[in-house]
């Protein structure tokens, strides 16, 4: 690192003293300032510096960066042939030797040919990364490399006037007219061809680079539209003014921003700008050019100056028309829909209406809308989708997702390059697609927990089944085997002892009593026999008249048919709230009570002792609690201003 960082202050001292020599020699061959801009020496100067200063940037703050060489080794060349040319006419004016002012002369017309014309082509090619876009690029590469040579060769061989008007000649080389000419036509072909697949590797990493990428493009993008403008009558008519050309420096200073800093500004704004005002200006002069042509044609001369009048009263008319026109198109290239927030709402819709998947809603919406990156993020803190490469330096605004009024998560936005806050307009589009991406949020987690219901269910189903089947297999199946087996011995032996027959069937009887009473058991169970039997009311009744340590009191109005769920329930509810009043009560009287209230079935159970301090819910407490929310009800337990009180509300239909 420390090499390479010696390399480049050696080559930018280099470039610093072919500057100072270029002016010095200017100013010793006694030029004027118009003869320093007509012979390039100026331009040289400036476009070498600029690319020799900004490789030295590159290759300080990127020193992986290739493109920072590249630019050194071009401005390096422009700076020796702006220096060259001011010392090969001092040496000619000396007398100097011939082969020495010819070598110059071709060191002078070779050099510029490395700069903007072929090296930089390579360094376009290899840009933002310093990497070819694919290794299929290589040709390319090497087609550049080879072509620079050629065109210093060429520039080598080409013949240089010693003075404006004489037919004489100096170069290294005597090189015939006709065969330098059609090398020259080879060499604009073949330099179009560069040009034309330098372009398309610029637009295709465009289209497939990310943000970071697509906004470091855009730095030269506006640089190139800057140049075009300016040189714009150079380009059309061949010809113009020599200061223009000065805007090439303009190509190597977007570059280094947008390789070291291209977050300086928010290059869309700038462009987007630039876009607007440049196409408008370009339309209204148009406009302007073709009105007056028009009506200078179409009126007599004499009325010229109302041509003008009319012209220029046409142009203010369609100013503003224009200028939102223009303006609408340009943000809608670098925003997206932002300006429209009914469009951005159908995107969306049209995008949920075709799938529910939250990610590819996310890409339609950070789509449209042109945001770097966008993310959903769960109640719980966990991201659920996301879209688009987030820059952990950006900064981000977080908005609330809401889902049948509550909230449902939060839509994370990655601000653009250069924004600090939300926009405006940003924030209008997205508050109207806000409330269905909460809706589609809350939509997935409602299915998520009733996946998790039905996992939920599938489990105690299944594990009542063990439960049952244990009961069964440990319990009736051997008594059952037991009996049948004691029965065979007594029908062995009931000839030969009768006495022992009859003894062996005693034991029978009693294990088939014994599985008799295992099946009312698992019966009672799964569904006690008295609801089934009695109804709930009465069945509540009956288990109040058994001893116990409290007095029962049931009370219940005129209920209407309950589904059995909703029955069965309201009776565990009842016995586990006399059993705990049994427990744990000091008072002597237990009621409970039975209501409908408003569609719902009201199970109390209050007792008239003193509430016991540090209470904590039991499994039966839990229980109870469980099988209530299973049917959408409400279960309350705790102190009553006469005791102790267990409350569920159950819906009359589970």
């Amino acid at each position: 690192m420390a090499e390479r960082r010696t390399a480049i202050v050696i080559a930018g001292c280099a470039a610093g003293a072919l500057a100072v020599t270029s002016v010095a020699a200017s100013i010793a061959v006694d030029w004027t300032w118009s003869d320093y801009v007509s012979s390039y020496t100026l331009t040289n100067t400036v476009i070498g510096l600029a690319l020799a200063l900004c490789g030295m940037m590159i290759g300080w703050f990127r020193p992986r960066n290739t493109v920072g060489v590249i630019f050194l080794i071009a401005g390096l060349g422009h700076l020796v042939s702006a220096a060259l040319t001011p010392l090969s006419l001092l040496a000619l004016e000396a007398g100097a030797p011939q082969t020495l002012t010819r070598l110059m002369a071709a060191v002078f017309l070779g050099a510029w040919w490395i700069g903007l014309p072929s090296l930089f082509m390579l360094a376009l090619l290899l840009f933002p990364d310093g990497r070819l876009p694919s290794p299929r690029w290589r040709v390319v590469a090497w087609l550049i490399v080879v072509y620079a040579a050629f065109s210093v060769v060429l520039g080598v061989i080409d013949p240089l006037p010693t003075a404006p008007g004489e037919p004489a000649a100096i170069s290294l080389f005597a090189a015939p007219t006709a065969p330098h000419a059609a090398l020259g036509v080879i060499n604009a072909i073949v330099s179009l061809a560069i040009v034309i697949l330098v372009v398309g590797s610029l637009v295709l990493r465009y289209a497939r680079g990310d943000e970071r990428m697509r906004r470091q493009l855009l730095w030269l993008i506006l640089a190139v539209l800057a140049m075009l403008v300016l040189n714009l009558q150079r380009w059309v008519t061949g010809d113009g003014p020599v200061l223009l050309l000065l805007s090439a420096g303009l190509l190597p200073i977007a570059i280094a921003i947008a390789i070291v800093r291209y977050q300086l500004l928010d290059i869309r704004v700038v462009l987007s700008r630039a876009l607007l005002y440049g196409v408008l200006i370009g339309v209204i002069i148009a406009i302007y050019a073709g009105l007056v042509a028009t009506l200078t044609w179409s009126v007599p001369a004499a009325g010229d100056p109302t041509v003008a009048i009319v012209a220029a009263v046409a142009v203010a008319l369609l100013f503003n028309p224009l200028r939102l026109f223009l303006q609408r198109v340009t943000a809608r290239a670098f925003y997206g829909t932002r300006s429209d927030p009914g469009e951005t709402a159908k995107t969306l819709n049209e995008q949920l209406r075709t799938t529910a998947d939250m990610a590819g809603a996310l890409g339609a919406l950070r789509a449209s809308l042109r945001f770097p990156h966008m993310a959903v993020i769960g109640a719980d803190g966990e991201e659920i989708a996301s879209d688009g490469a987030r820059d952990p330096d950006a900064r981000s605004v977080e908005i609330p997702l809401f889902g049948t009024g509550d909230r449902a998560g939060a839509l994370t936005v990655t601000l653009r390059p250069g924004e600090h806050i939300l926009h405006d307009a940003d924030r209008r589009s997205l508050s109207l697609v806000t409330p269905l991406i909460g809706m589609v949020l809350r939509e997935q987690s409602l299915a998520a927990d009733l996946r998790a219901a039905r996992a939920q269910t599938a489990e105690a189903r299944e594990s009542e089944r063990q439960v049952l089947h244990r009961d069964l297999h440990d319990g009736l199946g051997p008594t059952l085997t037991s009996a049948a087996l004691r029965i065979d011995a007594a029908q062995n032996v009931l000839d030969a002892d009768a006495d022992r027959a009859r003894a062996v069937l005693t034991h029978a009887r009693a294990d088939v009593s014994a599985a008799l009473a295992e099946v009312r058991r698992v019966v009672y169970g799964l569904r006690p026999i008295p609801l089934d039997e009695r109804g709930l009311v009465r069945a509540l009744q009956e288990q109040a008249e058994h001893p116990a340590a409290l007095d029962v009191e049931v009370t219940a109005e005129a209920l209407p048919e309950l589904s059995p769920a909703t029955e069965l329930a309201a009776y565990r509810v009842a016995i586990e709230g006399i059993a705990n009043a049994n427990r744990h009560s000091s008072g002597s009287r237990v009621v409970v009570d039975l209501a409908i209230d408003d569609q719902v079935l009201r199970v109390t159970v209050v007792d008239d002792g003193m509430p016991v301090p540090g209470f904590t819910p039991g499994v039966g407490i839990r229980s109870i609690t469980e099988r209530v929310e299973e049917l959408g009800g409400t279960v309350s337990v705790g102190p009553d201003a006469h005791g102790w009180r267990v409350a569920a509300l159950l819906p009359l239909r589970a």
